[in-house]
């Protein structure tokens, strides 16, 4: 199992690497729900709202979708939440809203390291 999880972990990671993908990690949460329905109000449509029996507690996710242009929200109670898209468009929010963006999946971080 172990190695079926180290796999699939490096194929989510590649992934975002070809698409050219970029994170904004720990957004506080008033900031992140603000981020949400800023984009919202700017034309932004939600594609999919996570609606397991933790929604919103342990964990939260939010996909909005502007032409063909796609970003994940993700939110959890020990991180806060994160955002994940195309490079520029994650460059651009972040600096809109003061954060930083990374050039790497917002999961790699739990990788066991050599």
């Amino acid at each position: 199992m172990k190695m079926i999880a180290k796999v699939l972990r490096a194929c989510s990671k590649l992934r975002f690497k070809i698409l050219g993908h970029a994170t904004i990690k720990d957004i506080p949460t008033d900031q992140f729900n603000e981020i949400i329905e800023s984009l919202i109000s700017s034309g932004w449509k939600k594609i999919y709202v996570y609606d397991g029996f933790d929604a919103w507690i342990d964990y939260g996710k939010v996909k909005l979708q502007c032409a063909d242009c796609k970003l994940i929200f993700e939110w959890d109670n020990w991180t806060e939440g994160s955002v994940e898209g195309p490079a520029k468009v994650i460059e651009d929010l972040a600096t809109t809203n003061k954060l930083d963006a990374i050039n790497e999946w917002r999961w790699a971080e739990y990788d066991e390291k050599p």
